[in-house]
């Protein structure tokens, strides 16, 4: 099962029936339903729960692209929809309904998810460059541990609820040992093709004929030396990857335990998820991957079996020239 957290667009409004006038107006209930969560579990349902009972009517439904009803269920507090058709695995999806209370109070909502990707890979965070600039610019590898469809994974310059942007990838299969690199500062070239048949289409600075090239469409600079990256399995999902670095060290900033005020929050969200290992409950600039040093030609990565244990120990900057985006990583480490 998975379980998301939706951002919503709603409109409200109530209706009771208050001509009884011997009824204190504090035993009215004049309060709307409220969603709370969306799941999905498979490629053809959709189930929406509320912190109450509701009802439905089918003329109040419809979603953009469209998704015909086949057949909905209601128990006590939960939604759950039934499809004419499967979801495409990562399509976004946007879904408009009217749902009322026992008292008749009326929620509007929207909300947007994305398809069901039965088949989501294994995948690491495998190499980036921070300080990317000139001929090397912002870069980040992915490394695939197991087969899969990458449809509506997520890379996010931060974390899915403190992040500066993100990249949702396109329906691609991979394979073990697969290596997808992700250009988070395209130049609009002619030559700049996201890869999901084809290895060898693409062109581009740092482009690799032996890895999937994958191309932002916009600018989305990495943050320079404190910063965090992370990956999800969809832009509502559940965390697959993480890495937080830094040059800084707890003493620097009082306020903000060591970070600065644009990655304290995300910190704080990252440890909250237990991911990143020896930590006491909070990272700490000492726990995260060491940066200082990065450059456009000495990259952050992990060793060459892409070994993960969730901690900087897994972590190096090589030496000037030894980046490797698209291939195995060097083992050599850059001394100062």
């Amino acid at each position: 099962m998975i379980l998301f957290f939706i951002p919503i667009l709603f409109l409200l409004f109530s209706c009771s029936d208050i001509s009884n006038t011997g009824n204190s107006l504090i035993d009215i209930d004049l309060k709307p339903p409220v969603l709370e969560t969306v799941l999905l579990e498979n490629s053809n349902s959709l189930s929406i729960e509320f912190d109450e009972p509701v009802t439905f009517s089918k003329e109040d439904y419809n979603s953009d692209p469209q998704l015909p009803l086949k057949s909905w269920v209601i128990k006590e507090n939960v939604i759950t929809f039934q499809f004419k058709e499967d979801q495409v695995p990562g399509k976004m999806y946007k879904c408009r309904g009217d749902v009322s209370d026992d008292s008749g109070n009326t929620l509007s909502f929207i909300i947007r998810y994305y398809g069901w990707n039965p088949n989501v890979p294994e995948l690491v965070i495998n190499e980036f460059n921070p300080e990317g600039s000139g001929n090397n610019p912002d870069t980040i590898e992915l490394f695939v541990l197991s087969k899969g469809n990458s449809a509506g994974l997520t890379l996010f310059l931060g974390t899915k609820n403190n992040y500066n942007s993100s990249y949702i990838l396109p329906d691609l299969d991979v394979e073990i040992g697969d290596y997808i690199i992700i250009h988070m500062r395209p130049e609009n070239l002619s030559e700049e093709i996201t890869e999901t048949n084809d290895k060898t289409e693409s062109g581009g600075k740092l482009f690799s004929d032996s890895a999937w090239d994958l191309w932002a469409d916009k600018d989305n600079p990495i943050s320079g030396k404190n910063g965090v990256i992370t990956l999800y399995s969809n832009p509502f999902g559940e965390i697959i990857d993480a890495v937080p670095y830094s040059n800084r060290v707890t003493a620097d900033s009082e306020d903000y335990h060591g970070w600065t005020a644009t990655t304290i929050n995300m910190i704080e969200e990252l440890s909250f998820l237990n991911i990143w290992q020896d930590t006491d409950g909070f990272i700490r600039p000492e726990d995260a991957v060491f940066s200082e040093g990065t450059t456009g030609t000495r990259s952050i990565c992990r060793n060459s079996s892409s070994y993960d244990s969730n901690s900087r120990d897994d972590w190096h900057i090589v030496p000037t020239g030894e980046k490797s985006f698209g291939d195995a990583n060097s083992d050599n480490i850059h001394i100062p």
